[in-house]
């Protein structure tokens, strides 16, 4: 699903392009110089690496398919969740955030140390690939031209959180 959703992502990139002077040669001995298309130079540059960062993404991925942990329904448990939820002094199951998101599962004497290491190697993994991402990501919009057609009608405190976010990284 990942990858398919990744490739859906990326399949757009094949079209933002520029033309650029090329010269293409006729077997019959001409050379006629014409518009050739190539990824734009911003989407050039960027793509190799977030296609690198895609990868890591995607073998962190893969070792998760043998776990200690499982993922279970948040309502499949026997009990009725709305008296765990009140019990527990939290929201019912579809007041919480994220309501629908399955809850993981652990065994009852925990997670063997191994298996958190692990766990905590694919946290800080992820938080640097994520850190990568979003450099990449201010560091083209830094360089896009807005039109003021478009930037003038944005609320101003819209601008404020923009600046602010991407001010920050």
């Amino acid at each position: 699903m990942w990858c398919r959703e990744m490739e859906w992502l990326l399949c757009v990139s094949d079209s933002i392009v520029e033309l650029v002077p090329s010269v293409q040669e006729f077997p019959g001995g001409g050379s006629f110089e014409v518009m050739a298309t190539r990824p734009r130079s911003d989407l050039y540059v960027n793509l190799p690496a977030l296609k690198k960062l895609d990868a890591m993404l995607l073998s962190m991925l893969e070792g998760f398919k043998e776990t200690e942990f499982w993922y279970a329904d948040r309502e499949s448990d026997d009990r009725d969740p709305l008296k765990t939820a009140a019990s527990n002094n939290r929201p019912s199951v579809r007041q919480e955030d994220k309501w629908w998101l399955p809850c993981p599962k652990v065994p009852p004497r925990g997670l063997s140390e191994d298996s958190r290491k692990r766990l905590q190697q694919c946290r800080d993994c992820t938080n640097q690939i994520l850190k990568a991402a979003m450099a990449i990501n201010t560091s083209v919009i830094a360089e896009m031209e807005f039109l003021v057609l478009i930037w003038s009608p944005c609320p101003r405190m819209a601008k404020i959180v923009w600046e602010r976010s991407y001010t920050a990284t």
